[in-house]
């Protein structure tokens, strides 16, 4: 292949992010990299109308042979759980992610009560299904790697540049210290509240990562929001490509902000029920007033915003070596 390529596979809510770019030095001469794998929950399968897919059925109809590098943006379940069937299926060389490379070994397995609530549940899944990802990860030989601001500039295949953004170090252990408590704490009670917590918090622990290819520069925030870029006050998050944090909702980007980024184009990441308040219409009016196009990895209904958008499978972006843009939806 030549240039990249950047498919938003359409996991419903959720996102899975699959980069592809020329390099002489992999398998097939070609990098993959797959950043989250959306949710691994029968469910959100179930009404497939709107061309929805688990990200693992989608490989391997593409009949994707290898993937060199797994990315886990942060532990939540419609971004963490996909990534265990991936994990299982294919033997990347990395997988990036905000914890140090053995945390994983020190986390006991989640008891996931019945009575609690599905978001609850949801998230304990998640972290357990971390913990799995690593353990097979680690078992076949794959690099866990830690990552941070404070990470060097990172080059994964030729010509393709990646900066994390966020969050620092410090976020991190705090991060860690929250995951702890909810492995170690034995009244029941306090477990809950301490995953509640950590689950309120977690996507503002996203990593962060500014994407830099012929000239071009793609912002995948994962699912930080308005109130993840206060440390970012003095940074440069000018991007022809934007994916709007925390699936558009309401609280996914400021005007303010969005005016930094200044994006051509604009990804979001809503599921076609607008689950949770996704794909606000304030959001999407904002952005389009700021001049941006808008395009989904899903089919979210918002009149006047998403008219006459057809089911697809993903959402495909290119962008040439002389740095053109394109898109196109993929049924």
């Amino acid at each position: 292949m030549r240039g990249l390529r950047l498919t938003f596979i359409n996991v419903g809510y959720g996102e899975a992010i699959l980069l592809e770019t020329a390099d002489r030095t992999r398998k097939d001469g070609v990098f993959r990299a797959l950043i989250d794998g959306g949710s691994a929950e029968p469910e959100e399968y179930h009404d497939i109308s709107s061309g929805r897919i688990p990200v693992i059925r989608w490989l391997e109809r593409k009949e994707i042979s290898h993937i060199d590098l797994l990315v886990n943006t942060h532990i939540h379940e419609d971004h963490t759980s996909g990534l265990l069937a991936v994990a299982e299926r294919y033997a990347p060389i990395s997988f990036w992610q905000e914890l140090p490379p053995l945390f994983y070994q020190t986390m006991t397995p989640l008891y996931v009560r019945e009575e609690l609530q599905t978001t609850e549940k949801k998230f304990l899944n998640s972290v357990n299904d971390y913990r799995n990802v690593c353990r097979i990860l680690a078992a076949k030989g794959c690099e866990i790697r830690q990552l941070s601001c404070e990470s060097s500039c990172l080059i994964p295949a030729e010509q393709l540049k990646m900066t994390v953004l966020e969050p620092a170090l410090d976020r991190e252990e705090l991060l860690g210290r929250m995951i702890t408590a909810i492995c170690t704490e034995t009244d029941e009670n306090a477990a809950r509240s301490a995953a509640n917590r950590a689950d309120a918090a977690m996507n503002n622990f996203s990593l962060m990562l500014m994407i830099e290819y012929a000239g071009r520069r793609i912002l995948l925030p994962g699912d930080t929001n308005q109130n993840g870029y206060v440390r970012l006050k003095d940074a440069d998050l000018s991007a022809d490509i934007f994916k709007v944090g925390h699936h558009g909702q309401k609280d996914g980007i400021s005007r303010d902000i969005f005016r930094r980024i200044r994006p051509e184009y604009v990804i979001c990441c809503a599921s076609s029920d607008r689950r949770y308040g996704s794909a606000s219409p304030e959001i999407l009016k904002m952005m389009r007033e700021e001049g941006a196009e808008l395009t989904f990895s899903d089919c979210p209904d918002v009149p006047g915003q998403t008219d006459n958008l057809e089911p697809h499978s993903a959402l495909i972006y290119e962008l040439s070596e002389d740095g053109r843009i394109s898109f196109r939806y993929e049924i």
